[in-house]
This record gives structure tokens, C-alpha cells and sequence, in this order.
């Protein structure tokens, strides 16, 4: 049995195919349904203590492992080592019934993607006090002015249509749980006619926008990693802080080939301008040499 922490993440995550739990319920029913044992992720976390834990009963509560903090990690890495696939929650048919109307009211023609060139660019800028401190990480307006110039170059040289999620994006009544915290409302220095920016409609189904792009660049969150899951190749890692990465580390994380040298090399040395990534992109032949540029004109 599968429990959302509330009514409206559960209508958000409906767009996913959750057959693998025999049964789903947003924790408001959590008393009502026999359960001998719960299986919980995190369970010192403050907000589920105060939202959920705090709520129940102790007949359900003695259900839990109160003192053993399960990490999703722990799970993650040994069925992505094994079979990545499985780590793939496909959309349910809600999800594929929505997802074109999701495209197209972000003004995207789902059809034009096998022939074009599209980049998608996930900002996640660490504010201080979350799972992962910021400290030692790049000014947001370095971020901005670099990523700036990484996409304007992509656009002109190699004719890039870039896909932007996490920026240009106002907090509003319908959309503040699914962003509030994460997006800014701040844009980058790209000319209009070469980005989109994802307008924060649907977690699920604008992650499945940017699985459809030919390159992804991505900040470190949560939403880089589900991304990575759904599309292992031609996705890579830019601006994470020196937390993240030891955290991938300590944890035996196989994401992002924190385990190779020069994927390391390129992670440490920052700020991640335009040249360092597209130098990097060359080195992994995600993009052409200039070599190649040349010899091609």
C-alpha cells in the first residue's frame, strides 16, 4: 500500500502509472486501511513529524520505525546498478492523456522534437538551511550570468532550442506546493526566440518534456536525479555544491559518474562558465568539436 502526505500531492503524482502498490491513499485514510507494518523513508524528517506522525494515533504509530531513519538512497542505488529501467515509473493513462495539452500550453510542439536539437536546462539554486548546504556554492547572479552565456552559445553555434524548467516562474494559490521554494521568477540572458520556459504545470509531466530533450543540463534536486533515472544518457551535472557531491559519495550513489576522475575534476572546478562546459560536452562528444564545426561549414 502506497500513502501520500496529502490530497493534492497525490492528485499530482496521479499523472505516474502506481500499480506497483496493490492499493493507494492520501494519509487522511491511513487509519481506516489494516496495515501490520509501515515501510517509511526519512522518518526524522521535521515536516513529516509535524504534518503526518504527529496526527496518528499510537496504535498506527507503533507501526512505525521510529528510530531507524531509512534513506531513499539506500534503495535507489542497488535497483539502478542492477536494472536502471526499474527505477522508470512510467505515466499512468491520466498522464498520457495530458501530457500533449501540457506541451502545447507551454507553447511546445511534441512532434518537432526527433528533428531538432533541444537542450534542457533545470536551475536549482540552494537556499541556506535545506538537505544541502550551500555553502561554497556560486553566487546566483554568477549562476545566471554563466548559464547565460553556456545557453546563448548553444543557441548560436549550434543552433539549440532551449528548454528551461525552474525559472521565470511565479508563485501562485494553484502552483505554490509544486514550486514554492524551488523556481525563481528570475530569467536568463537568452534571446526569447531560442528558450522556452516551462511554465510549472505539472512536476511529472514537464519532467517528461525534458526526458524528450537531446541534452539535458541540470542542476543538482530531486528533479535532476528522477530526470537522470528516466534517461541515463546525455545528461549532465552542472554547479553542484561540494555538500551534494559528498553526499553522493558517502551514500555509493552511481549517479551522475561521480566515480570518475575526470567527471570529478570537472564537478570541482567552478564556477561551471560556458567555456569549462562546452569543453566538457566536446570531451563526452555530446556536441560536435570545433574541429568538426569547422570542417562542416
Amino acid at each position: 500500500m502506497l500513502f501520500f502526505a496529502s490530497e493534492s500531492r497525490l492528485r499530482e503524482l496521479a499523472v505516474f502509472d502506481l500499480s506497483f502498490a496493490d492499493e493507494v491513499h492520501p494519509v487522511s485514510h491511513i487509519c481506516d486501511v489494516p496495515v501490520e507494518r509501515f515501510l517509511q523513508f526519512q522518518v526524522h524528517d521535521p515536516e513529516l513529524k509535524q504534518e503526518v506522525l504527529s496526527k496518528l494515533p499510537t496504535s498506527v504509530l507503533q507501526k512505525f520505525d521510529l528510530v531507524r531513519n531509512l534513506k531513499p538512497w539506500t534503495f535507489i542505488r542497488g535497483i539502478y546498478r542492477m536494472l536502471q529501467s526499474d527505477c522508470d515509473v512510467p505515466l499512468s493513462p491520466l498522464g498520457l492523456k495530458r501530457l500533449p495539452q501540457c506541451f502545447s500550453d507551454n507553447g511546445l510542439d511534441e512532434s518537432k522534437f526527433p528533428d531538432s536539437f533541444t537542450v534542457g536546462f533545470l536551475w536549482r539554486h540552494r537556499a541556506p538551511g535545506g538537505a544541502v548546504s550551500s555553502a561554497l556554492q556560486s553566487s546566483k547572479e554568477v549562476l545566471i550570468r554563466t548559464k547565460s552565456a553556456l545557453f546563448s552559445a548553444l543557441a548560436e553555434q549550434y543552433r539549440a532550442q532551449v528548454i528551461i524548467a525552474g525559472m521565470n516562474c511565479r508563485v501562485t494559490k494553484e502552483n505554490r506546493e509544486r514550486i514554492d521554494g524551488k523556481f525563481t521568477e528570475s530569467r536568463l540572458d537568452v534571446r526569447d526566440d531560442a528558450c522556452v520556459y516551462l511554465k510549472g504545470l505539472s512536476w511529472g509531466l514537464e519532467l517528461e518534456i525534458l526526458r524528450r530533450c537531446s541534452l539535458c543540463i541540470v542542476m543538482p534536486s530531486g528533479f535532476s536525479e528522477a530526470l537522470l533515472m528516466k534517461r541515463k544518457d546525455k545528461t549532465v551535472l552542472v554547479d553542484p555544491p561540494l555538500h551534494y557531491l559528498a553526499k553522493l559519495l558517502w551514500n555509493r550513489m552511481p549517479f551522475f559518474g561521480v566515480w570518475n576522475a575526470r567527471n570529478i575534476a570537472f564537478y570541482l572546478r567552478q564556477p561551471h562558465t560556458a567555456e569549462r562546459v562546452l569543453e566538457y560536452l566536446r570531451f563526452r562528444n555530446l556536441i560536435e568539436s570545433k574541429e568538426s564545426m569547422h570542417y562542416g561549414m
